[in-house]
């Protein structure tokens, strides 16, 4: 069976006017087609019920009707939406010739809905009514569908006159759209909580709550319960406030609750969850996964840092029933964090990147990092799990082996830089993209196997090639005048600094290159040593100049020194104004690197003009 949505024309979907038919006024409601949309993408069958008396009335004909409705659904169709079918009553008591009576067709009745749904087998369980009018709901009832009055055309005036117990009152379209899209988390929070909610949004920011949020109130968030209860949430989950609310479910420890619902809600949702973790490379990974599976789908990725014990379950908490795929970034500090999180997302699909420096100050060795990233493959299958075959530890995995050496599954056999970007070769076929570096080529040949393997065409990976968008910092070009700064300051270890220099020395040959390094933080007793091998492998590097800055590059630099009494190209500053003022006395076309951790915010050296 299908299930449909019902819907009124006139002041649901479009603008109310006394009796439209001119096709030259037709004003979609505002958010009306993104609502369509997103029925569309929920699976359902859209049909047009619709009360049409200005034919009875003589004010159009059956004609100017039928050419208003062709013109709606021309409209719609440039959108990737399209009514089904219009159903129109063209009847009145009150009416001209054949089109005066008393019919059961004209809404309260319900004839035009049950016409449609033996027509269309369709599931009144799952089915919606919505309109703007008391009519429009009477006509939903009488065929046992859900209702929903909008308050858009007549619908602020019509409220009074309906049963709200049992029919959902909304804005408009695109408000029950949102309500629309997290059915299955609303059904789940009534089957923990015994909680009727229409949830809109999930917040853990109380700035960001707005009426129909679900709020978690973590640590300082239960200080604000009475502030997001003001703005209208819907639900608040807190764990240490005195506020007595119907609103509000009381638990021992909010992070543990929003990690059981999102395990449970995860499992409710018909999606599949790829689940990336590495050294250095996940965020650019996921943003490249993401552009390419939004070509197969609608897709939800990790955002921002949102990769740890709360980031996590508070993504899959975000997810709507519009999604088919989610790209969950996995990131940690120590073994056991990677478990946790897969099994809170229980992934389809898992990519490491590489097994690096990072965190070596909480974990020790890199076979630790190992041990603590391979956590992952406990919960996906190796025929759906991609590695970086180059690295020597993720070498050793029988997975699929990405990656330059012969000895890969799937091998990167040639490519090259322009100033448009990169060119490469994977297994026999060409791409291009916008991003530089082999670490960028290695992490997007990743992506490509995994999206094959997925089923997406080649014409859908290189669209989704064209289109990827790196979250900041992560070698960004900043044009400043004739400068080119390269911002991949969000973070450093010794393994992504090397990569970072590495793309710098083969791109740009035409400029005057510099790099400007900060401290890499987090790799524990041996920091200094990991600082000076830095600097040790920028010596024959094609890079014209190398500003330190930071108390560990200072340490640093003062080992790597000595007896190198004839390089001039290295050069520490103690603050970020004096490599400020040493870059504005160069005066020629500069391309500058900037790299280091996120503490040092090393971005605050860019020049504006």
């Amino acid at each position: 069976m299908n299930k449909a949505i019902f819907l009124d024309r006139d002041g649901t979907i479009n603008v109310e006017k006394d009796y439209i038919y001119k096709c030259e006024d037709l004003v979609f409601e505002e958010g009306s087609v993104e609502a369509l949309k997103t029925f569309k993408n929920l699976g359902y069958i859209l049909i047009v019920v619709s009360n049409q008396s200005g034919i009875a009335r003589g004010y159009f004909t059956e004609e100017d009707l039928k050419a208003f409705n062709n013109n709606m659904n021309e409209k719609l169709k440039e959108e990737a939406v399209e009514i089904t079918e219009f159903y129109c009553c063209p009847h009145h008591p009150d009416g001209l010739a054949e089109y005066k009576k008393v019919c059961d067709c004209r809404k309260p009745n319900n004839k035009m809905l049950e016409d449609a749904i033996e027509r269309y087998n369709i599931d009144r369980e799952k089915s919606y009514m919505i309109g703007d009018k008391a009519s429009d709901i009477g006509a939903g009832l009488k065929s046992k569908l859900k209702t929903v009055l909008v308050k858009t055309g007549y619908g602020l005036k019509d409220m009074e006159k309906i049963d709200k117990n049992e029919t959902l009152v909304c804005e408009n379209l695109k408000d029950f759209s949102e309500v629309l899209k997290r059915e299955k988390l609303n059904e789940l929070l009534f089957e923990e909580f015994s909680k009727k909610v229409q949830i809109k949004n999930v917040v853990m920011d109380s700035r960001k709550v707005t009426e129909g949020s679900l709020f978690f109130a973590i640590n300082n968030g239960n200080s604000y319960v009475k502030d997001v209860l003001d703005k209208g949430a819907s639900l608040v989950i807190a764990d240490n406030t005195d506020i007595a609310d119907e609103r509000i479910v009381k638990v021992a420890d909010t992070i543990a609750t929003m990690q059981d619902l999102a395990t449970k809600y995860r499992n409710k949702l018909d999606i599949q969850v790829i689940g990336i973790t590495g050294s250095n490379g996940k965020t650019s990974t996921k943003d490249i996964v993401y552009s390419l599976l939004s070509k197969k789908a609608k897709t939800l990725k990790t955002e921002g840092n949102y990769n740890n014990h709360i980031g996590l379950p508070y993504t899959i908490l975000n997810v709507t029933d519009e999604e088919k795929f989610v790209v969950l970034e996995m990131g940690m500090s120590s073994l056991g964090e990677i478990r946790r999180l897969g099994e809170i997302s229980n992934p389809d699909y898992a990519i490491i990147t590489n097994i690096g420096d990072s965190h070596i100050e909480f974990l020790k060795t890199r076979d630790n990092v190992f041990k603590a990233k391979t956590e992952l493959l406990e919960f996906v299958n190796k025929e759906n799990t991609f590695v970086c075959g180059d690295d020597v530890y993720l070498a050793k995995l029988d997975v699929n082996k990405i990656g330059f050496n012969e000895d890969n599954n799937f091998r990167i056999e040639s490519y090259e830089f322009s100033d448009k970007g990169s060119k490469f070769t994977l297994d026999g076929k060409e791409y291009e993209m916008s991003l530089l570096g082999k670490h960028n080529i290695s992490n997007t040949a990743i992506a490509i196997e995994l999206a094959k393997k997925i089923g997406l065409s080649e014409e859908e990976i290189k669209e989704g090639l064209k289109d990827i968008k790196i979250s900041s910092m992560r070698f960004q070009e900043i044009r400043v005048g004739e400068d080119i700064y390269i911002n991949d300051a969000y973070n450093a270890s010794p393994t992504s600094m090397k990569a970072a220099i590495d793309t710098l020395n083969e791109i740009y040959d035409d400029k005057y290159k510099i790099a400007i390094l900060g401290d890499m933080l987090e790799l524990g007793e041996d920091e200094v040593k990991y600082h000076v091998e830095v600097l040790n492998y920028l010596l024959d590097k094609k890079i014209k100049l190398i500003y330190l800055y930071g108390e560990r590059m200072k340490k640093a630099y003062d080992i790597f020194m000595k007896n190198k009494s004839e390089e001039y190209r290295f050069w520490y500053y103690p603050t970020k104004e004096g490599i400020v003022e040493s870059l504005k006395n160069i005066r020629m076309e500069k391309v500058i690197l900037l790299k280091a951790s996120r503490g040092t915010a090393l971005e605050d050296i860019i020049v504006k003009e």
